[in-house]
């Protein structure tokens, strides 16, 4: 009896002590170079990078285009990301588009009037993605601020974070383009 009993709370133990193969094992994305493709309503492409080869945030990055586009336009984007700490280099994209259900990402233009971008992705719940957008510049030159956030937004607990808002999750990248309208 002694035995068994010692058994039960040996496994009674290690049950409850077991990970839960169920959760997601989801971590954020290391991020080290981003490529926006514009394409404007007369098929012109425009690529504008950000590159921080050892991705570490600590040294300037490599490379920060500044975004220049033209006014009364309408654009598609696209967004491509790759970790270089990587050889080959990872298509971190294809990661993104596997798990859309747990990304989002965030455009926040500064004025917002200058340009209304607009993801049009959608995840298998419906909700934004962001990795194709779409928006039109406004009438009249102007400067300012675009600000990419990629939000990674997994379950906690078995209960879907991702609302397609910005709220809950973490930022996998953060980023501050300067946008010119010409």
């Amino acid at each position: 009896m002694r035995k068994l009993l010692v058994f039960l709370c040996i496994l009674t133990v290690s049950l409850s002590c077991k990970k839960d193969d169920h959760e997601p094992h989801d971590d954020n994305e290391l991020i080290t170079t981003v490529d926006l493709i514009f394409t404007d309503a007369n098929k012109k492409v425009s690529t504008f990078s950000f590159q921080d080869k050892d991705g570490d945030g600590k040294t300037p990055p490599e490379k920060f285009d500044k975004i220049v586009l033209d006014k009364n336009m309408a654009y598609t984007m696209e967004v491509h990301m790759y970790d270089e700490t990587k050889n080959p280099k990872l298509d971190i994209t294809e990661d993104i588009e596997s798990e859309s259900d747990v990304h989002l990402f965030v455009f926040k233009i500064d004025p917002a009037s200058l340009f209304n971008l607009k993801a049009s992705d959608k995840d298998k719940n419906g909700l934004p993605i962001g990795l194709r957008s779409s928006g039109t510049t406004q009438n009249a030159a102007g400067t300012g601020k675009l600000n990419l956030i990629l939000k990674h937004q997994p379950p906690i607990n078995g209960k879907a974070v991702k609302t397609g808002n910005e709220s809950g999750g973490s930022s996998d990248i953060d980023l501050v383009f300067d946008l010119f309208i010409k």
